[in-house]
């Protein structure tokens, strides 16, 4: 059994020799510990850290996080061969995608596994690495991009944020992202969308932060918006 406390994960202090990662200690999970572990261990600081029960936002999306990497790690040591299997196909899928996007002018960046690096190498690890963002800015860029995207999610769904600023994305655009609720920044800064497109916010919990400025959006439903989520930071 590795769930050890419920100590919320901002107090939870790194022990500095015990060979565990981070997002393990503060979810206080000790070694070895299972996907079983790792859930009960979630549930239990949900309940106190979400931001309905009074938690701090930006804390529980950092729980959310170690959560996601707290069952990638707990995968990795209980079958590392079919893991990697699949690690490596998922790979091979996203290097697709990833040129399929460049060729449609837009930009990928990945987040790193690091605590891989010492576990198999870092030559090797590069194959765990994630979709985290995309770039789609610009004139060039329209709601046929965004079409693409939702019909690659299932290779995007580690997808964070994404910028189409400056670009020709519509309101009917703009609403189809519901289908990446794991986005926390999207930047429509300078598009023609209008207060149509802010609906698509009841479907995406995590946003942290949004670009609206020099767009159809009016004053009035941004101050609405600002008085609704005060957790989310307009740009």
């Amino acid at each position: 059994m590795g769930y050890m406390s419920n100590e919320p994960a901002a107090l939870a202090k790194p022990a500095p020799s015990d060979g565990r990662p981070d997002f393990l200690i503060r979810l206080g999970l000790m070694l070895p510990c299972s996907e079983a572990d790792v859930k009960q261990a979630y549930l239990a600081k949900a309940k106190v850290m979400h931001p309905d029960a009074g938690g701090d936002q930006a804390q529980f999306i950092e729980l959310q996080t170690d959560f996601d990497r707290a069952v990638q790690y707990c995968k990795f040591h209980s079958g590392r061969s079919r893991w990697l299997a699949e690690s490596v196909e998922r790979y091979v899928e996203q290097q697709q995608v990833t040129v399929e996007i460049e060729e449609r002018g837009g930009r990928v960046t990945f987040e790193h596994l690091d605590w891989l690096k010492r576990e198999i190498g870092e030559d090797f690890a590069q194959v765990l690495d994630t979709i985290a963002g995309i770039r789609f800015s610009g004139a060039r860029a329209k709601d046929a991009d965004i079409d693409y995207l939702v019909g690659r999610k299932d290779q995007l769904a580690t997808l964070h944020w994404l910028d189409l600023s400056s670009s020709q994305v519509t309101d009917q655009g703009i609403l189809k992202l519901a289908a990446f609720p794991n986005l926390r920044k999207i930047d429509l800064r300078k598009t023609k969308i209008g207060n149509t497109s802010l609906k698509v916010l009841d479907s995406l919990q995590k946003l942290e932060w949004l670009g609206i400025s020099e767009t159809g959006v009016s004053w009035f439903r941004r101050l609405w918006l600002r008085r609704a989520q005060p957790d989310l930071q307009i740009g």
